[in-house]
């Protein structure tokens, strides 16, 4: 018999208020923009993965070449059973390469769409049935203490950042 699922869902989603402020706020500078995080909801997050496909978007491709031809490194530098904590999770390609690398005890996925969020994290959560798996559906750019999770109560830590997420941030953040 497999092993149970081990899974954990938090909802720490952006307050009702900062939506209606960042939209004043973007709206009202010099340069009109929408903070990119927005974009992210169950029908956004699947249009980013259709462009992720496309030839002239090559920074999904180079990260996943990437992490498969350091994954060993980074294993042996980190070593086994760390917890990794992966911001602006997505929808967990890149991540699965990660932890067959690493094998680590736990993970903690932080994204802004919740149903890519709970869709991404149980499917790792069943391909690693091992690995404590929490997923945090929360606007990352803003504190958070995860400080109570379960997954984290390893010592070792380890944060993922791939880098094509930096796109979304002006150079200022």
């Amino acid at each position: 018999m497999p092993p149970a699922v081990r899974y954990e869902y938090h909802d720490f989603g952006p307050p009702a208020g900062s939506f209606l402020g960042d939209v004043i706020a973007g709206l009202s500078a010099r340069h009109k923009a929408l903070p990119p995080k927005y974009f992210y909801d169950a029908r956004g997050s699947e249009l980013f993965e259709r462009i992720c496909e496309l030839p002239e978007y090559y920074l999904t491709r180079t990260e996943l070449a990437m992490l498969e031809s350091a994954g060993p490194e980074i294993a042996a530098r980190v070593g086994a059973g760390c917890a990794i904590i992966e911001y602006g999770s997505g929808s967990g390609r890149k991540t699965a390469v990660l932890m067959r690398a690493l094998q680590p005890a736990a993970y903690v996925a932080i994204d802004i769409s919740s149903e890519q969020l709970r869709a991404a994290s149980a499917a790792l959560a069943a391909m690693f049935p091992a690995v404590s798996v929490a997923a945090v559906c929360a606007d990352y750019t803003r504190a958070l203490d995860l400080s109570k999770l379960q997954a984290l109560s390893h010592r070792k830590r380890l944060i993922f950042f791939p880098g094509s997420t930096i796109g979304n941030f002006t150079t200022e953040q």
